[in-house]
């Protein structure tokens, strides 16, 4: 399998849609918009206090205040008396709202405000769906005539349209356990700060999000901080550790957490990353001296069974043992294949297929395609247990328990990493669609899956999921006899596709996001998303299969 070190990931577009994703518009909030220093992004300008504002206004004024973070959020402080101003920690939560925030009195000093939160930022930039309402209460108190806040909760409130504005998804990088692969982690920062290296640093240092941390590992300790911000000169950033980094890890642990820093800081342009320790001259790292960490590029032409040929189309050589002929033999439906082989899946029979072997059968009761990893390692689901998942390898068995109420599930696939698994289930006419670790054993086999992340939701029936990127899933739905396709950002945004146009039976995603994205009709016929259209891939018979590449 050819395998590169992939460029920096692409934010995620911001095409929000139906019940896919957070909305991207929220009623106008009181403030200016500066766009004299700013080229393509806005700064939005927050209204101080006014003389003789009500309790209400106050709030109300304090909330949306959030939208200037200019000077640590400056105007927002002034709505607090001196000692809360000092206090109040703005970067503990981000809650992205729809509707306006319902402000009630209660008393002459008690406020609340009912916000309808439909995401949540934490303190380290990972964001998870809320979709619930949550109450914010203030105390208030009059200084020199003057209503002022003496109590608020941490964190903001923003619309969906000025988080959209203000701030940025970065990746942050984990390792799986052997140390050879990099997992990414969606996260999030504004755009205007000035600090981000320090801030990705500081995230990455605190340690992956609950759901993914049982499957992954990092070169970080827990209790390591850093000295300053990090000093970035050209592509070449230095960044300065306190002792308890040695001290918790010992210093073995400094290059390979270089080499996490230096792929996540490589959407800033950092092409190096060189980690020392304070007063501890001489001990320090550089990831330009690491193990290339695997990213999960993959030859990004799509492979189909042409005939009774497995062949990828497109220029250059086939790189793909031709299995081709025993596929076609089979009447194999989806296939997936690895560094090791690859699983085929016919009706309710999978079975693996290896170079110069003959297939082996995994299972008779198939309740879906199956998937599988590099290391040769099957996920799948029989029908005979719909609460479990199948793990398979070279006739080794073992058992994934699923969480409560994903029963009826009609997709899997699993990352290039091997780490995370994605998981489409139905509910009545429309899809849950979730994340769940891997979590293995010392010899990488799979023994349980983690807390399953929940992605939103979308309309229609689920009937394929596929990765279009190390940070991103596709959906293929259908809504009546309308296929639709939805591309949904694990920890990020969601994207609506235009309709393909026709019936689509599967979709078979790259490592580059939707350009890399193809669609199997139900006629055979290879489509391909070219700016907003659909089109068939030109000079191409009916295809029986489009294969996934792990």
């Amino acid at each position: 399998m050819r395998r590169t070190l992939a460029a920096a990931l692409a934010a995620a577009a911001l095409a929000l849609s139906g019940c896919v994703a957070i909305p991207d518009s929220g009623p106008v909030t009181a403030g200016q918009v500066d766009v004299g220093e700013q080229t393509s992004d806005l700064v939005f300008i927050a209204e101080p206090p006014r003389v003789g504002a009500t309790q209400e206004e106050i709030v109300r004024g304090f909330l949306a205040a959030a939208i200037s973070p200019d000077d640590d959020f400056a105007i927002a402080r002034e709505y607090l008396v001196s000692g809360e101003a000092e206090r109040w920690s703005p970067s503990a939560r981000v809650l992205v709202r729809s509707g306006q925030p319902e402000v009630t009195l209660g008393g002459e000093t008690a406020a609340t405000a009912v916000v309808t939160a439909v995401s949540q930022l934490d303190a380290g930039g990972a964001l998870s769906v809320v979709g619930s309402e949550r109450m914010l209460e203030f105390r208030m108190l009059r200084v020199a005539g003057e209503w002022r806040i003496a109590q608020a909760p941490d964190g903001i409130v923003l619309s969906a349209f000025h988080f959209a504005q203000l701030f940025r998804p970065h990746a942050l990088h984990w390792v799986t356990p052997d140390g050879t692969r990099a997992v990414p982690e969606v996260r999030w920062f504004e755009r205007t700060a000035t600090t981000l290296p320090g801030r990705m640093v500081d995230a990455l240092l605190a340690g992956p999000a609950t759901w993914l941390s049982p499957a992954v590992s990092t070169a970080g300790a827990p209790e390591a901080r850093r000295v300053g911000e990090p000093l970035v000169e050209g592509t070449i950033a230095t960044v300065t550790l306190d002792f308890a980094q040695v001290q918790q890890r010992g210093s073995a642990s400094l290059q390979p957490l270089a080499a996490q820093l230096a792929l996540s800081m490589r959407p800033l342009g950092v092409r190096e990353v060189r980690v020392q320790v304070e007063a501890l001259d001489g001990l320090a790292a550089s990831s330009a001296d690491a193990a290339p960490l695997d990213d999960g590029d993959v030859d990004q032409r799509p492979l189909v069974l042409d005939g009774t040929t497995l062949r990828p189309i497109g220029g250059g050589g086939t790189s793909i043992d031709d299995v081709g002929p025993a596929l076609a033999r089979l009447g194999a439906s989806d296939y997936t294949v690895g560094a090791l082989g690859g699983v085929a899946t016919t009706g309710s029979t999978a079975l693996w297929l290896a170079p110069g072997a003959d297939p082996v059968a995994i299972s008779a009761d198939a309740a879906l395609p199956a998937t599988t990893d590099d290391s040769g390692w099957v996920i799948l689901q029989e029908r005979a247990a719909p609460q479990r998942l199948l793990a398979w390898r070279g006739g080794e068995r073992s058992e994934l328990q699923l969480p409560p109420g994903a029963d009826r599930i009609t997709a899997i696939e699993l990352s290039r990493d091997g780490a995370r698994l994605a998981i489409t289930t139905v509910d009545g006419s429309a899809s849950e669609v979730w994340v769940a670790a891997v979590i293995r054993d010392a010899l990488g086999r799979p023994v349980s899956l983690g807390e399953p992340y929940a992605l939103p939701r979308i309309d229609g029936v689920a009937s394929d999921v596929t990765w279009t990127s190390p940070t991103q899933v596709a959906v293929l739905a259908a809504s009546g006899d309308q296929s639709q396709v939805v591309v949904l950002a694990v920890g990020g945004e969601s994207e609506q596709l235009p309709a393909p146009g026709e019936p689509v039976r599967a979709i078979v995603g790259g490592s580059e996001g939707t350009s890399s994205l193809r669609a199997l009709g139900v006629d055979g016929s290879l489509l391909s998303l070219r700016g907003r259209v659909w089109s068939p891939v030109p000079s191409l018979g009916p295809i029986t299969l489009i294969a996934t590449q792990q």
